[in-house]
């Protein structure tokens, strides 16, 4: 989903029994914002609760979605939600630092 200095990251390892994905889903005009805009996005999503929490990962098989791993652990939505938004606040700022870009082939597939 993501690059770091023009290498794709490879999707943290992670056990489907205890990982749980928040995905942010986007529309097809929200092609034309920066990486720094969709990833306020999605911490604002997240935030206002505008997401969705599942056992697999969207972004795989939806287009216009970012998802969010968040570990195990987590006891309901809110503590789901509330690792997340520390996940994609954390990405944001790499993304404002210029050391990840959003990997637009895949977020926008089919675009």
């Amino acid at each position: 989903m993501f690059y770091q200095n023009g290498r794709l990251l490879q999707e943290p390892g992670y056990n489907s029994q205890t990982t749980i994905w928040v995905n942010v889903f986007f529309n097809a005009h929200d092609y034309r914002c920066d990486d720094l805009t969709i990833m306020r996005t999605v911490v604002t999503c997240i935030r206002t609760k505008v997401a969705s929490i599942t056992a697999h990962a969207m972004h795989h098989d939806i287009p216009f979605c970012i998802s969010i791993q968040v570990p195990g652990g987590h006891n309901d939505g809110e503590s789901i939600l509330a690792a997340a938004e520390v996940s994609a606040e954390d990405i944001r700022a790499q993304v404002a630092r210029g050391s990840i870009r959003i990997n637009r082939a895949l977020l926008f597939q089919g675009r």
